[in-house]
């Protein structure tokens, strides 16, 4: 495990003043969503998409971070030292691909942990030398855990550990960023983001904060919140990580999830947990909670509009409040995390629907809702019926 100052001086990026020179796309959605403000997507899901030709829909912001990444000082010291060795780390299906691609262009393997319940697709075992170790333990808790026993117990790796060294790798895409929007002459009032790593809000966001005095929002679905409940005290958010660091294990799942992967269940990444003990701030402004439902509404539509709009459900999750704040007129950014994909998974069950009867999608759903209205109404009438004369009218909404 990292020190405590090489975490701080890791997810610090203020020095970085590098800016990505390769493609990078901004789209406008303001005119498209009729917003009164604009509505700035980051195409991350355009990340290499040139490098990944006929599977350009893998193309992620991850591409970024590991090209970043291995061109850095530590790894390309490991690399000369350690010419046989494989590439670790621990990744969601994102990551995955990106570290098996740049894995292949160096012709060495890659070894990579995941969480129990995610599967990765057959063919990637095609594409690339890598092998996938999972975890044992559910979630969050047993992705750190194995990870731990992997450094210890396996040689000849080169560990990468995007989770430390993240932001400093993505920090130049937003150093890039802001420079587009300024040519642009396009302030963003405010920038939504969901927390995995803390790589894109401490590597990207951070740096467009720091240029346009800009809102730093997190988006996180509403059945899993993993954050502090009270962002503005430092005393309220060390105990909080504190207490989440000492204990980090899963309690109470009723295997019930969101399905917005990769997110966490109940907690944060150590990393940021860690440096929460420390400094009392988490570095971004605000939490907002949405319900799994909105987002997969919103990723339909926006599906609907444009197949070219068919991002991760958590690039929806963070459009969703974002569109609302643009309706009232602000500038928003988010990141775009790839296009949708669907994944295997296990060990849990997958709800970010509403019940059943009330979706409304198939012949059987819509009579099934029509006979429960009309139910209700039936109900409602008789009640009503039996209701005194003389009883007291109140104001309905």
């Amino acid at each position: 495990m990292a020190g405590l100052r090489e975490i701080v001086a890791a997810f610090d990026v203020s020095k970085v003043s590098e800016s990505y020179s390769g493609p990078l796309e901004i789209t406008d959605l303001k005119d498209m969503l009729g917003t009164r403000g604009h509505v700035l997507v980051v195409r991350g899901d355009k990340a290499y998409a040139e490098e990944l030709g006929e599977r350009a829909e893998l193309a992620n912001p991850k591409f970024w971070l590991y090209e970043h990444l291995l061109h850095s000082t530590r790894v390309q010291a490991e690399l000369a030292q350690n010419p046989e060795a494989a590439l670790l780390d621990a990744t969601g299906f994102s990551a995955l691909e990106a570290v098996g691609y740049h894995a292949r262009q160096l012709g060495r393997k890659a070894v990579v942990v995941m969480a129990h319940e995610f599967l990765p697709p057959a063919d990637i075992f095609k594409r690339y030398d890598i092998e996938v170790i999972h975890a044992d333990l559910p979630a969050e808790e047993g992705y750190v855990r194995k990870l731990e026993e992997v450094v210890r117990s396996r040689k000849n790796l080169i560990f990468l550990n995007q989770g430390l060294y993240g932001p400093q790798a993505l920090a130049p895409i937003g150093n890039r960023i802001v420079e587009d929007l300024e040519e642009k002459m396009l302030i963003p009032n405010e920038t939504y983001w969901v927390l995995g790593t803390g790589a894109n809000i401490y590597g990207i966001g951070s740096k467009i904060a720091a240029a346009f005095r800009s809102k730093t929002i997190i988006v996180e679905p509403s059945d899993a919140p993993t954050l502090p409940p009270d962002l503005s005290s430092p005393t309220a958010v060390k105990a909080f990580s504190r207490h989440a660091w000492r204990t980090y294990q899963i309690k109470n799942w009723g295997g019930v999830y969101s399905g917005m992967f990769p997110l966490h269940l109940q907690f944060p990444s150590r990393y940021p947990l860690l440096l929460w003990a420390h400094t009392g701030n988490v570095g971004f402004d605000e939490a907002r909670n949405v319900h799994a439902f909105e987002a997969t509404q919103l990723q339909r539509a926006l599906r609907r509009l444009s197949p070219d709009y068919d991002w991760t459900e958590t690039t929806a999750l963070a459009l969703v409040p974002a569109i609302e704040s643009a309706r009232k007129g602000k500038n928003v950014l988010v990141m775009a995390y790839g296009k949708w994909r669907k994944h295997r998974t296990r060990g849990g069950s997958v709800v970010n629907a509403p019940p059943w009867i009330f979706r409304g999608e198939t012949t059987l759903q819509k009579a099934a809702l029509a006979a429960t209205v009309i139910a209700y109404a039936a109900l409602g009438f008789f009640y009503v019926r039996d209701v005194p004369p003389d009883a007291p009218s109140w104001p309905v909404p």
